[in-house]
């Protein structure tokens, strides 16, 4: 597998995970900021469905396997699962860590695509790093 792939299926292990742990929070959001945060939530993981397959895709483009299986997404995935009730807070604070982490993986599968010459896959990841970047921010002031 090439190196692109190999960071495409860690990218999709972990949006895989996360995209459920922000599902989890919308349905457990409470709270002062109980509106605004279920709709939030709702707002990232329905964006993250999308970036999912989207990543899935480009792996098989790429001539990879994406990762098929709950089971091979939770021995890949980095984010980890949360089984706890949390308070509003808290939710946020995960939901950036993790967001940081996800970025932090598009950019280095960014670069390994750039260096073999995989423009499709670059321009993909682009523009989920465009759309999260802003939403990172969004979610950085609702906490200051």
């Amino acid at each position: 597998m090439n190196k692109t792939n190999e960071l495409l299926n860690q990218i999709q292990a972990d949006a895989t995970v996360f995209y459920q742990k922000t599902r989890a929070f919308h349905w457990t959001v409470t709270g002062r900021h109980f509106f605004q945060l279920h709709e939030q939530f709702e707002a990232i993981y329905t964006r993250w469905a999308e970036h999912i397959d989207a990543i899935a895709e480009r792996t098989v483009v790429n001539g990879g396997m994406p990762l098929t299986t709950l089971a091979s997404i939770l021995s890949k995935a980095t984010v980890q699962e949360i089984d706890a009730p949390m308070d509003e807070r808290a939710m946020i604070d995960a939901i950036v860590s993790d967001l940081r982490r996800l970025l932090d993986g598009v950019s280095q599968c960014a670069s390994a695509a750039e260096s073999e010459g995989n423009r499709g896959t670059v321009n993909v990841l682009e523009g989920i790093r465009d759309q999260e970047e802003k939403a990172l921010w969004m979610l950085g002031a609702m906490i200051k």
